[in-house]
């Protein structure tokens, strides 16, 4: 095969028209890293290894436009290059090569996705453990990462601050002071804190009151 013809579809891609009226949609990039020209001669395996090449570059453009959004674990970019239809294999090649070159890590995404969620959100220790393990980080991963940190403070505070802003709703509603006690137990357990850390916290937040 041979290219007749070279058109620049857009500002990204390309059109190569070739003499047997076979075209090849390629990216700007890919047309460049080849070499390709006018008169270039193409052999049956050239052309199938450009159209795979193509699609690698997309698949890899579409990751790190998720990436550059926000971080992901490795299995949730899969699962969406996934539910795009591409190739699996091309996907594995494409995480592969992101991980290798630091694009994407499950570290650094199980410990800012740990932070939001203690922080700002004032989840328990329990509840992103297995927020975590539903996007596919690994458990060892998990361990290490929880670790590092100083769980049990931060695991009080969390419960006791939510607790609080419950206990106030929940005076306003003229309930009993023990069935405030269990709304409040289940509340806390609800959001995967335990029941001696809950029954601490009550304790603290309700003991003037009793």
């Amino acid at each position: 095969m041979k290219i007749i013809h070279i058109e620049k579809k857009n500002e990204r891609n390309v059109v190569v028209f070739l003499d047997n009226n076979e075209k090849l949609f390629l990216s700007y990039e890919i047309f460049l890293k080849n070499g390709l020209k006018k008169n270039s001669e193409i052999s049956e395996s050239r052309f199938n290894l450009l159209i795979e090449e193509n699609q690698k570059y997309f698949i890899k453009l579409k990751a790190i436009d998720y990436l550059s959004r926000r971080l992901h674990s490795s299995y949730e970019i899969k699962n969406k290059l996934k539910l795009k239809g591409y190739k699996e294999e091309f996907i594995t090649e494409i995480l592969k090569d992101l991980i290798e070159n630091g694009h994407l890590d499950d570290q650094k995404f199980c410990i800012q996705f740990a932070e939001e969620k203690s922080f700002l959100k004032k989840w328990s220790r329990k509840k992103i453990k297995i927020e975590l393990a539903k996007k596919g980080i690994n458990r060892d991963i998990i361990i290490s990462v929880f670790a590092n940190n100083n769980e049990e403070d931060a695991e009080f505070t969390n419960a006791k601050s939510i607790a609080e802003k419950k206990l106030r709703s929940l005076k306003s509603r003229n309930m009993s002071f023990e069935d405030i006690r269990k709304k409040l137990f289940s509340f806390l357990s609800q959001r995967g804190f335990d029941y001696e850390l809950s029954g601490t916290v009550i304790s603290t937040i309700m003991g003037k009151e009793e």
